[in-house]
This record gives structure tokens, C-alpha cells and sequence, in this order.
């Protein structure tokens, strides 16, 4: 009887000792959850030990690729792992595809006598498979993929205790998982942020930081760009050319974000190239039209304008590729649309012709150039802004160009305060002072 007790009680401590290092093993895996969010350490390291702890001969970890509907194996452990890790498995073949299509985890005693058992894998590895633990990784009720761990080292078939074991593990890798993608999502999310103002400094560098100023005080200049994003698509220049002329100019390009900034560095680029040895508007936005046209991808064009200020004379010259009409603010507050039946935006044919406009600004005109920005801003209740509540704004004239300019910008913001910006916004503004 004693010899008989003395045999439960061994047994009941072998029970109890294999439950502690169980419970340790998976206490283990937590630290090692914890000790760091880089997905592939994270997953080789959990699946190391549940391999050991399940004393395996190979472990592998298979992931649902659903737009290629295979599993992918970023993680398999044994002799023939890393001829493992290159085979892309179908979602509906195997042990695995099994354990996926019905969630449930799985003992499989001799694989060849389960015809469930796909032996391509064995055929492509030279591995010989005898037993499976198989089971899935779920996070929130959500299917990533599955986890298997290949042949007892005894020999001996993998049974219900390891299968409850290799389970709880299984919980511990989807949550490693899961934790580890969310955290390199936010890397990503932050490293995007930084290259985009980063692209931010580098796209305002194309843009003019000060203004030419008029020796002897015949104009003053104001203008800002508002992006909608990080990046933006939304233009204006100044470039001096000879006998004290002005070139002033503002565009629009199409879309937003990246492709439009690049776009738009492009043009701006182009611009100063070719505004020296073509200054005639209608002449430079033919030539600039050209060179877009030329490198057009994916649709892109640019709605621009560009006019010349005769600095001695007042006169303006400007040609228009369909961007909004320039308009003309007089000293006692009437506003005119500089209308000069434009031109087609750039980029969109190589060979569309402008025509060009002069007007005669007398002392105390201001020049107000916008994007599409301004006047198709919204508030919520979906009304626009428009040309025409801009003109009414600019019919009380401002102490100067900076002032305009401001309560422009800030009439705007007011009027679609509580809607997310959706467009780029720029404005510029010149005063005669003849």
C-alpha cells in the first residue's frame, strides 16, 4: 500500500512539475513578448521555445496571405526550415488548411495515415513528417494564420496535454504578432510623417521666403500658401527681369499630396529656367505647356498664370493656361475680373496656343491672384465660398497687399471653420502705388 501511494504521489509530482514549467514556459513567452515589438525576432523567439518546451523536431509559423490566398512561412525552425520558409502553401491544402477553415486546433498522431496530410511539403524539403500539433492564430476573433509543431524528439505521438499546452502558446504568438505589426505600423506612420515634413521644408524652399520690393516704392507684395496637407500642389513665384520689369505667377496643380508637390517643384524649376529667355506671358506658358506636355504622367496638368509688371509704366501683362481670373481692386473699391478668354491648363497637349492681356493699373489698383482653394472652400453645410463672396470682401479696400492678404485667408477660415481643409489655398496680392 505504501509502495502504491509512494507511486501516486511520483506521479502526482511529475504532473504538478510539468504544470510549473508549463506555466513558466509560458510566463517566458510573455517576457519575450515584451522585450521587443520587431515582428520576425519576435516570432522566432516565441516559437524556439514553444519547440522546446514541446520537444519538437521542427515548429513553423504560417501566415494568411489573403490576396495571394497562400500561407507564407516567416518563421520555420529544424533542419529543413529554410527550404520551409521559401514554399507558399494554398489556403485550402494540408493540416494548416484544415486547422484554418475550421478554427479548431489539431492533433494529427501519423501524418501520412491523415488524408488531410499534404506531402508535397515533405517531397520539396526532404523532411519526414510523423506527427502534428497544429492550431490557429486568432486575434480578436480575426484569422492570421496557423502555428504547427512537427515530431516529438521521443518518437512518440504529440497528445491532448501538449495540445492544450501548444494552444496557449498559440494565444501568446497571434497577440506577439499582432502587437509587433501594430507597432511597426506606428514606426511606418511615424516615418512617413517625418520624410513628408521633411518634404514640407524642401517644397517651400521653391517658393519665394521674401518678396522683390520696388526701388522706389511703385509696389508692394504679399502672398501665402496654405497646404492641405503635408505637401501640396499650389504655386507662386516672382522673378525680376530686365528694364525693372516684375514677372509675378501662381498655379494650381492637379490632385494633392506628393505626386502634386513633385509636380509642382518641377514647374517651379521650369519656370526660372525659361522666364529670363521667354518673358512675353502668352510666349513663356506656350514654352513652359511644352516641356509638361512632353513628361505628362498619370493625367497631371497645372492651371497657371503668369503676368509681367512694367515697373515704370504701372502696365500688366499676363497670359492665363485656365486658372481663375486675376482681379482688379480700384482705389475707391471696385472690383473688376481681369477676364481674357484664357487658355487650356498646362501639361495636357503640347500644342495649345495663349492669348494675352495688358491692363493699366493706376496708383492705389491692387492685383488679388487666387487658387481654387479660396473659392471652392466649404462649410458645413456644403456651400462654397466663391468668386463672387471673395469680391464682395475685396470691395472694402486695405491699408496694403499684407492686410488684403490676411483678411482673405482669414474670412476663408472662418467661413468653413468645422470642415477639414480640402484643397491647397494660395493667395497673392500686388498694389500699384504708382
Amino acid at each position: 500500500m505504501a509502495k502504491e501511494t509512494l507511486t501516486k504521489l511520483q506521479q502526482d509530482r511529475a504532473i504538478l512539475s510539468a504544470r510549473v514549467e508549463a506555466l513558466s514556459s509560458l510566463i517566458e513567452v510573455g517576457i519575450i513578448i515584451n522585450s521587443t515589438f520587431h515582428l520576425d525576432e519576435v516570432m522566432q523567439l516565441v516559437m524556439k521555445k514553444a519547440q522546446q518546451v514541446m520537444q519538437a523536431e521542427a515548429s513553423s509559423i504560417l501566415l494568411i496571405n489573403r490576396e495571394k490566398k497562400v500561407f507564407e512561412c516567416p518563421v520555420a525552425l529544424g533542419d529543413a526550415g529554410e527550404k520551409f520558409k521559401t514554399i507558399e502553401i494554398p489556403l485550402d491544402r494540408g493540416i494548416a488548411g484544415w486547422v484554418a477553415s475550421h478554427q479548431q486546433a489539431q492533433i494529427i498522431p501519423d501524418a501520412y495515415q491523415d488524408d488531410r496530410f499534404n506531402p508535397d511539403v515533405d517531397r520539396k524539403t526532404g523532411f519526414r513528417t510523423r506527427s502534428i500539433l497544429a492550431a490557429p492564430l486568432k486575434v480578436r476573433d480575426r484569422l492570421i494564420g496557423v502555428a504547427e509543431v512537427i515530431n516529438r524528439n521521443d518518437g512518440k505521438a504529440f497528445d491532448s496535454d501538449d495540445l492544450k499546452l501548444f494552444s496557449a502558446f498559440c494565444r501568446q504568438v497571434a497577440m506577439a504578432i499582432e502587437n509587433a505589426r501594430i507597432h511597426q505600423l506606428e514606426l511606418d506612420r511615424q516615418r512617413i510623417e517625418q520624410q513628408l515634413e521633411a518634404a514640407r521644408h524642401i517644397q517651400q524652399s521653391f517658393m519665394p521666403e521674401t518678396f522683390p520690393a520696388s526701388p522706389d516704392g511703385r509696389f508692394t507684395l504679399a502672398a501665402k500658401s496654405l497646404a492641405a496637407s503635408s505637401v501640396g500642389g499650389d504655386l507662386f513665384d516672382f522673378v525680376e527681369l530686365d528694364a525693372g520689369r516684375l514677372g509675378v505667377s501662381i498655379g494650381d496643380v492637379s490632385g494633392k499630396g506628393i505626386p502634386a508637390a513633385l509636380y509642382m517643384a518641377r514647374l517651379v524649376s521650369d519656370f526660372r529656367l525659361h522666364a529670363q529667355s521667354a518673358p512675353e506671358p502668352a510666349r513663356l506658358l506656350e514654352t513652359l505647356n511644352r516641356a509638361l506636355a512632353a513628361r505628362s504622367r498619370r493625367g497631371m496638368f497645372v492651371t497657371f498664370l503668369y503676368g509681367v509688371l512694367d515697373g515704370d509704366s504701372g502696365r500688366f501683362s499676363f497670359a492665363n493656361a485656365g486658372h481663375l481670373p486675376p482681379l482688379r481692386i480700384d482705389a475707391h473699391g471696385k472690383v473688376e475680373r481681369l477676364e481674357d478668354g484664357g487658355g487650356i491648363p498646362l501639361g495636357i497637349t503640347d500644342g495649345a496656343a495663349y492669348g494675352e492681356q495688358t491692363v493699366q493699373l493706376n496708383s492705389g489698383d491692387y492685383l488679388v491672384l487666387v487658387t481654387d482653394g479660396v473659392v471652392e472652400a466649404h462649410n458645413p453645410g456644403g456651400e462654397l465660398y466663391s468668386l463672387e463672396r471673395l469680391q464682395a470682401l475685396l470691395a472694402d479696400p486695405a491699408s496694403g497687399p499684407e492686410a488684403l492678404l490676411e483678411r482673405v485667408l482669414d474670412d476663408v477660415k472662418a467661413f468653413s471653420s468645422g470642415t477639414a481643409q480640402h484643397d491647397d489655398i494660395t493667395a497673392l496680392v500686388l498694389k500699384w502705388e504708382g
